[in-house]
């Protein structure tokens, strides 16, 4: 959507709690098909009205003849445009649809109402690209939380019966589940968009379900949305995400590299799967198309392009998962692979079949939680991992660790002097960007039309170790301050403290988010920090 447009006509941007209202109002909607002011087809793909008088329109199309004929029917139907709403097409679409599936089911259609509320709200959360949608289930009320940029929010309350029907609406309508839902286990579940009875967006590729039991009868559930990306394929790489121009670089050579283990690290929601998956299609790409990829998912979260996807299926307890997922790692060895991707390195024999596959000539790529990527190899170790292995840089290739930081928006992001007038710094923040101060960029929480609170999403930080003979005697031998100058100085690493660094001096993240996810910010010295402003 051209929001220069919306600048120079009478639309106003609508807010997020415009859009909440849009949706929650659906059946309000008047121009949709059946509506006392049916609107014709051309019509509907650009503009919708309600009954209380908000007019929705696509701003390329607002002085069209077709949309003042529209709005000349309305009022004289007798319905007033109190306010004309700026929106994209998307929106448009969205809420016709939602509106329309209430008309079909009015005319016959055998979709039962509970669906129709669950599907509009998962419609919501999919316009707002939410990651996780979570529904608390007390004694008398319930509430529906969203997690956008990385941020929980109340979207609304609801009555805990209500939510207790969309609950079990939800596990019902689940690909991946226990035969019966029950409200006082823990359990877990999977819905796949292209096969659910209850209308899904299509931008919605999956939504993984857990379920918790609370205190008092209640439940407590969280949704995971994992997105489509078809159509962005040619868009979605290394830089795209976040990763600096030099790490981009290391992760092509390691993508060059005929084997090895490289080691993806973070935390839950660090975007791990999201680097795997495009790492992945990139390698798929770059060899013509003529390589056997093969991941093992538990379950698969995103479509790879390129890559068959083993799922791990028929099990009941963690005992029959685990033996399960080294099962498919066996039998991925014995499918003819050029590369193997196991989702995770969740145990030892897991791990061993990781080193066992680099070991007979295949590239690998998987994930572990370590909070670093010199962390890895405490992690290894405990695994029970040789230190022979451990020490061959030509065994243990690429070491990566990463974390999700909010981006600011660039058009209403805040200078140091505009934040400065109605808030403080501390002694911590002073250290962090002292002599930098001209570039760095604050969040603006009002936020402007082309953003969400102040922020377009969110962007990775990251380090990559590709490891020396050197580098992997001093880390095995204890010496990790001399491993990490090492590294630093020899091999030109670029730590994650630095990358997020550098991100606040090019006033691309604020520097209050990125000390809730980076410690320690403050602990660069002066001569390195103008050898990393050369390189934001």
């Amino acid at each position: 959507m051209d929001i220069s447009l919306i600048e120079n006509t009478n639309l106003s941007e609508p807010s997020e709690e415009d859009i909440e209202r849009f949706f929650r109002e659906y059946s309000e909607i008047i121009t949709k098909k059946g509506g006392v002011v049916e609107a014709d087809t051309d019509q509907r793909r650009i503009c919708l009205m309600y009954s209380n008088g908000d007019f929705l329109v696509s701003p390329e199309q607002y002085t069209s003849p077709s949309v003042r004929f529209l709005k000349e029917i309305c009022i004289r139907k007798g319905y007033k445009v109190n306010r004309t709403y700026g929106v994209s097409l998307k929106l448009i679409r969205l809420l016709y649809e939602i509106a329309e599936r209430d008309l079909k089911k009015r005319g016959g259609n055998t979709s039962l109402p509970m669906e129709r509320v669950v599907s509009n709200l998962l419609t919501e959360c999919s316009y707002m690209h939410v990651s996780d949608l979570h529904i608390k289930v007390y004694e008398h009320e319930a509430d529906i939380q969203i997690r956008r940029n990385g941020d929980l929010r109340l979207l609304k309350q609801i009555d805990a019966e209500e939510a207790h029907s969309i609950l079990s609406t939800l596990y019902n309508a689940a690909d991946e589940a226990d035969a019966t839902y029950r409200i006082h286990a823990y359990q877990s579940a999977r819905i796949v968009a292209s096969t659910s009875r209850i209308n899904i967006p299509d931008s919605v590729q999956t939504i993984r379900l857990q379920f918790n039991p609370l205190g008092q009868g209640g439940r407590y559930m969280i949704a995971r949305f994992l997105y489509s990306e078809k159509g962005n394929r040619n868009t979605v790489d290394p830089l795209s995400l976040g990763f600096h121009p030099i790490q981009c670089r290391q992760l092509a050579f390691l993508r060059g590299l005929p084997l090895g283990v490289n080691i993806v690290s973070g935390p839950t929601g660090s975007g791990k799967s999201t680097t795997l998956k495009v790492m992945l299609e990139l390698l798929y790409k770059e060899k013509q198309k003529k390589i056997n990829i093969i991941s093992i998912e538990d379950p698969p979260e995103y479509e790879i392009e390129g890559t068959a996807q083993l799922p791990i299926t028929n099990v009941d307890t963690e005992i029959e998962r685990g033996a399960e997922y080294r099962k498919a790692i066996t039998a991925a060895l014995r499918s003819d692979p050029d590369v193997i991707m196991p989702g995770e390195a969740r145990d030892s024999e897991v791990i061993s079949l990781v080193f066992t596959a680099a070991m007979t000539g295949h590239q690998v790529w998987t994930s572990l939680h370590a909070n670093s990527a010199m962390a890895i190899f405490d992690r290894l170790r405990d695994q029970g991992v040789d230190d022979f292995k451990l020490t061959d840089p030509e065994l243990i290739t690429g070491l990566l660790a990463q974390r999700l930081v909010k981006r600011l928006c660039p058009q209403c992001s805040l200078t140091l002097k505009r934040y400065l007038e109605v808030n403080e710094l501390t002694e911590q923040i002073k250290s962090i960007i002292d002599g930098y101060e001209e570039s760095v960029r604050f969040v603006n929480v009002s936020g402007c039309e082309y953003c969400n609170a102040g922020y377009t999403g969110r962007t990775v930080v990251a380090e990559i170790i590709i490891p020396d003979q050197q580098f992997l005697y001093l880390v095995i031998d204890g010496k990790r301050t001399e491993a990490a100058d090492y590294w630093r100085d020899i091999l030109h690493g670029l730590s994650i403290r630095e990358h997020t660094w550098i991100k606040i001096i090019g006033g691309e993240i604020d520097v209050n988010d990125a000390c809730q996810k980076i410690s320690n910010l403050e602990g660069i010295n002066d001569d390195r920090k103008k050898q990393l402003y050369q390189l934001r």
